[in-house]
């Protein structure tokens, strides 16, 4: 009986060591993922730089990003953030903080739209925004449909283009209000840079005050972060220009 507890504390000391530097977990399931190899890859304020690779399981599989690797350790203090390939144009975008175990979801076909998330505060966030996206693009993209269905009737053309105009409204409204409602949490950038059809719902000119609230609110909590940094110089560039038009 002694020896078995024993065994038993041995264990949980050598998985305890084990995850000691763990800095992040990322795990999923995947509907129709089959074999497929996802990768891993770490969006910095440079680019990309993929971490790690696997082959999944029948759908399943999982990361462990190391505190040991100088890329995670220079950056853990404040959320990173993260991309999830299966191709180049089958991937989602997420972010993390050191401590936080993300699980994931979705259907391998179509990452962005039909992805699920939990275990980080960011990776749910951004999972909202990401939703609210999707809910903005399907109505849009039937619009646009009805609206080459109908190039030749103005009188139909003007009425799709101002439900169009009311739709833009209201998405930026709900991007400004989330941006409000979570002040201190980096999922605010995401919400300001959303776009469509690589067209912004805010213009870097014109809305430069909300980029500013955003940055003047991360640099309180994440002041070494080099997102908010990057931000910041943007600010300035912008502030700049926009002083020699004047």
């Amino acid at each position: 009986m002694k020896k078995a507890i024993l065994l038993c504390l041995a264990a949980l000391i050598l998985v305890a060591c084990g995850n000691r530097n763990v800095s992040v977990t990322i795990s999923g399931d995947l509907q129709n993922g089959g074999n497929q190899m996802v990768r891993l890859a770490l969006v910095t304020a440079d680019g990309m730089d993929i971490l790690d690779s696997v082959n999944m399981r029948n759908g399943k599989f999982a990361f462990k990003i190391s505190s040991e690797d100088e890329r995670i350790k220079e950056r853990e203090s404040a959320p990173m953030m993260f991309q999830l390939f299966l191709t180049e144009d089958n991937s989602l975008a997420t972010m993390a903080k050191k401590g936080d175990r993300l699980q994931i979801t979705a259907d391998a076909q179509d990452l962005t739209r039909t992805y699920r998330i939990s275990g980080g505060e960011e990776a749910v966030l951004i999972h909202q925004l990401d939703s609210a996206l999707t809910a903005f693009v399907i109505p849009a993209e039937q619009l646009y449909e009805i609206y080459q269905n109908n190039v030749s009737d103005d009188s139909a053309r003007a009425g799709i283009e101002a439900q169009y105009v009311e739709m833009l409204k209201n998405h930026r409204q709900y991007l400004l209000d989330f941006i409000n409602q979570h002040p201190n949490n980096m999922a605010s950038y995401i919400a300001f840079y959303q776009s469509y059809n690589r067209r912004n719902f805010f213009d870097l000119q014109q809305d430069l005050d909300i980029l500013r609230q955003i940055n003047d609110n991360m640099s309180k909590v994440y002041p070494e972060s080099e997102y908010v940094k990057a931000m910041e110089n943007v600010e300035e560039m912008m502030s700049q220009q926009m002083l020699r038009k004047q």
